[in-house]
């Protein structure tokens, strides 16, 4: 048999090369027409005369009765700064060549693209009005979700558009616009947008667990950071009752906390890049760089109108150490701290694990920076994981130096640096594997302030495998399971060089990725190993917990309250 199936090779030789030659040839231009497709998206989406040509504003029967949609190709880049343009020209071209009012208003779904679960509504009034909206559904596990408009021009006002946010993906919604007038008299609009589902997955509903606690929560919304990678890790924005309220889609890269400037809210998008978005949803600019990508953290400096980035350089052997400045005027970037410049005995004797660093790399992440705050006009505080120590650095922008250290004084002993490590003031176990650490003034005395922090009380150092922790009796070296993660509140004197906890309450156990924030009376805090957030009241006593689904975790959960921005 396998003779004859050579005979039969030999005598089709020919024949069967020339068939072999044409389907190398179909693959190759196959190659040559899908990279020139390619090109010609690319140069599409990026040339403004052929976008003005093919985005239109068209009326949608799927979304609803006279709802709009941006109607263009499904390639476009929502990034894209000519994109937006082309789509606020047109939005302002139908204002001007229309008399939108409240009984007939211009309404687009998700004009812009930076919110899925959003709609922009545009009219004028005779009288001077504020707006309020309540969102509805038929799904009784659903409660309505309802809040006042803020407008730029005032608080009443003749002149409207307006962000609402809160639709429900995958549900038609009933959406009622309420204008009252300064004596009191109001008038409705009533119509309903049929949302569609989303790309991302994630829950609509979390798991709520109330406690009984007398408590109320803050006004405002979570916001969940760096979910599971989904859909390029958007941030979603859940109400107090556990409802997806808002999606903002990024590209490639979680976003570590949102900042709010000059009434336009801040966030990345990318490793090495953020944008500036305005309460419309429009992308009024981007900040790109170059040589350096972020992780962890990023804070905003008014004073200098710049970012203050945790960051990885390009290329180089060490990750998760530096501290850049990226200006948003000029967009300059300028590193203003490198921590083997002030703790090379440290980077010295660290060891690379087997497998490589947490992401897979054979960069050494020696010290593993994953939070900073600002202190004053100079100094920062940053926190390192790997060495469960809060760094303070003093004129950081001039010339930086390490002031003090905050560690169980275990973790320096015979080493240069044992004498910047500030004294415990009693027996409490120290910090360890720490986030997000917080600075605040103490309004009680200028001697001392606070650091609050998420203290994940976890005490494994993969490049320090024979760092010795047995003062932190009762820390846990388990990934996955521990006794307890805590909040805990430093207070620090820098005159006396010591510092002590004042406050500290129990949290679900959360080995890595978690985060605290100070909201009004309360406390928001994140377990991402425990796959839930929740809010605790000023005692330290649980209020809500809410629970999601995911497949590794969400990096930090804050809660913003977004008023002067799409609330009043």
């Amino acid at each position: 048999m396998f003779r004859k199936i050579l005979d039969f090779i030999k005598e089709k030789k020919k024949s069967i090369l020339i068939v072999l030659a044409i389907i190398v040839v179909i693959v190759i231009l196959g190659v040559i027409l899908s990279r020139v497709e390619e090109d010609i998206k690319m140069s599409n989406i990026d040339d403004k005369s052929w976008l003005n040509d093919n985005i239109e504003i068209d009326e949608n029967s799927d979304l609803g009765s006279s709802v709009s949609y941006v109607n263009t190709v499904s390639y476009v880049d929502i990034f894209n700064m000519k994109y937006q343009n082309v789509v606020d020209d047109k939005i302002e071209e139908l204002l001007e060549n229309n008399d939108y009012t409240l009984d007939n208003p211009l309404i687009i779904y998700n004009p812009y693209g930076t919110n899925t679960l959003s709609f922009n509504i545009y009219f004028n009034t005779e009288e001077e009005v504020k707006v309020s909206y309540e969102i509805s559904t038929s799904d009784s596990q659903i409660p309505p979700y309802s809040n006042t408009l803020y407008n730029e021009e005032g608080e009443y006002a003749t002149k409207h558009a307006y962000q609402v946010i809160g639709l429900v993906k995958n549900s038609t919604n009933d959406i009622k616009i309420t204008c009252v007038d300064r004596n009191g008299n109001s008038e409705e609009k009533e119509f309903s947008i049929k949302v569609p589902n989303t790309e991302s997955g994630v829950d609509l509903k979390l798991d709520v667990t109330s406690s009984n606690v007398d408590s109320e929560l803050e006004n405002g919304l979570y916001a969940v950071l760096g979910h599971d990678k989904s859909f390029n890790s958007n941030v979603y924005l859940y109400d107090n009752d556990g409802i997806l309220r808002s999606e903002l889609p990024l590209s490639g890269y979680r976003t570590d906390r949102i900042e709010f400037i000059d009434g336009n809210m801040l966030y990345s998008y990318t490793e090495s890049g953020f944008l500036l978005v305005n309460n419309l949803g429009k992308i009024e600019k981007k900040y790109d760089f170059e040589g350096y990508s972020m992780h962890h953290d990023y804070i905003y400096n008014k004073d200098k109108n710049a970012l203050l980035i945790l960051a990885n350089k390009d290329g180089a052997d060490t990750i998760e150490d530096r501290v850049i400045l990226l200006d948003l005027e000029t967009k300059e970037v300028t590193e203003i701290v490198d921590m083997m410049d002030f703790m090379p005995e440290i980077y010295e004797t660290a060891v690379q694990p087997k497998g490589g660093n947490t992401y897979g790399g054979d960069e050494l992440d020696w010290i593993h920076l994953n939070s900073l705050n600002m202190v004053g006009d100079n100094d920062l505080v940053l926190s390192s994981r790997e060495m469960s120590t809060i760094i303070y650095i003093e004129n950081a922008y001039d010339d930086p130096s390490v002031k003090y250290l905050i560690a169980d004084e275990s973790v320096y002993k015979d080493t240069p640096y044992e004498d910047l490590v500030l004294d415990k003031d009693g027996g409490f176990l120290s910090q360890a594997g720490q986030h997000t650490i917080t600075y605040m003034d103490n309004p009680d005395s200028d001697d001392t302030y606070y650091l609050a922090m998420y203290n994940n009380n976890y005490i494994r150092s993969r490049t320090r495998p024979d760092q010795d922790w047995s003062n932190y009796d009762g820390a846990s070296t388990s990934y996955d399971e521990g006794p307890r993660s805590m909040y805990y509140l430093y207070e620090v004197n820098e005159e006396k060089c010591n510092y002590k906890l004042v406050k500290s309450f129990d949290l679900p156990y959360s080995s890595i990725v978690s985060s605290i924030q100070n909201v009004g009376n309360n406390y928001v805090t994140s377990s991402g190993k425990d796959h839930s957030f929740g809010e605790y009241n000023s005692d330290g006593v649980l209020i809500k917990q809410f629970d999601y689904t995911s497949n590794k975790y969400a990096y930090r959960v804050f809660k913003y309250s977004f008023n002067d921005f799409w609330f009043e």
